[in-house]
């Protein structure tokens, strides 16, 4: 399956050139415009219309204070202009069909409100025929003179270039995350880790020792930080095949926290030192590398303070 969002490249035949050509899976689509639209109108002020009971009525989210729709549509690329415009241009006539018939549910919904705009958002528009096929429909649809539909109504076609760049960029970015597969070790794993560093994991015990009153609770404790410390460790060796500029942007994260630790810097006041330690270098990875996967962001975080109590002069209080 190709990965959505990439960027394929093939030849226009008719220019003679190669351009590239950004392809995106239907429901990544949705989701991306989704965001999109959440940047530009609030979150608060735009409402997914889900189709999955009785159908959907042509539309895909709306904007009531703006009375705007949106419907969402990615041709499986590559495909050449032409054929790309043909299917933009059936997806309008298909969905305008929809949202003009009273019984599909757009008329309900509306009741009491007139739409000024209805736009389908498309990775890419670069035909002036769908725009002609937006104008020539438009005028069918004001020619209904239906109650919910404003007398300026306009179907518009929305493509990358009428999105805030900012919006665009950093939505594609947290879209693309980077998430390593955590593969839990067993229990003789982590047997075979605390019987090989004896000092190391006695040392784990006396720093986690006044922060439980019962030995098993202990016991426990030590042995999910043995457990995290291992999944750390396979998902940043991950990480360094996956994305080698973000695994250069996580260890220097690391290395500069212990560093402070080590000169004695302050972890936080007035809370659970080590959960804030874990916190802090859990908030800096993710600020550095925004795309890395959350839940990886706190395995590396969890396990690199695991460590860190391991082997350094971590104090809790």
């Amino acid at each position: 399956m190709r990965r959505p969002g990439k960027s394929l490249r093939r030849r226009d035949k008719q220019a003679r050139v190669i351009v590239d050509v950004e392809a995106w899976d239907g429901k990544e689509w949705e989701a991306h415009v989704l965001r999109l639209l959440q940047d530009q109108y609030g979150h608060e002020n735009v409402q997914k219309v889900p189709a999955k009971h009785k159908g959907d009525c042509g539309l895909d989210y709306f904007c009531l204070n703006r009375r705007v729709v949106y419907q969402c549509y990615a041709v499986d690329e590559p495909v050449g202009v032409a054929e790309r415009a043909t299917k933009q241009k059936s997806k309008i006539t298909t969905d305008i069909s929809k949202f003009c018939d009273v019984s599909k549910g757009a008329a309900e919904m509306f009741a009491g409100y007139q739409i000024k705009r209805w736009i389908l958002a498309v990775p890419l528009n670069d035909s002036k025929d769908v725009v002609q096929h937006a104008l020539k429909k438009t005028a069918d649809v004001i020619a209904k003179k239906l109650a919910y539909v404003d007398e300026g109504f306009q179907i518009l076609v929305h493509d990358k270039e009428d999105f805030d760049d900012a919006s665009w960029d950093r939505r594609v970015q947290l879209r693309n995350r980077i998430r390593p597969e955590i593969v839990g070790p067993t229990s003789e794993d982590v047997a075979e880790l605390a019987d090989g560093n004896r000092n190391l994991t006695e040392n784990l015990r006396r720093k986690l020792e006044p922060r439980f009153e019962h030995l098993g609770e202990l016991d426990e404790a030590i042995d999910d930080a043995l457990r995290v410390f291992m999944e750390s460790q396979i998902v940043v060796s991950q990480l360094r095949n996956m994305a080698p500029e973000a695994f250069e942007q996580v260890t220097r994260l690391v290395a500069e926290r212990l560093r402070r630790l080590r000169l004695g810097s302050k972890g936080g006041s007035g809370g659970d030192r080590l959960e804030a330690e874990i916190d802090a270098l859990k908030a800096s990875i993710l600020t550095s590398v925004p795309n890395l996967d959350h839940g990886t962001a706190e395995t590396i975080a969890f396990g690199s303070v695991s460590d860190w109590l391991m082997r350094c002069p971590l104090k809790l209080d």
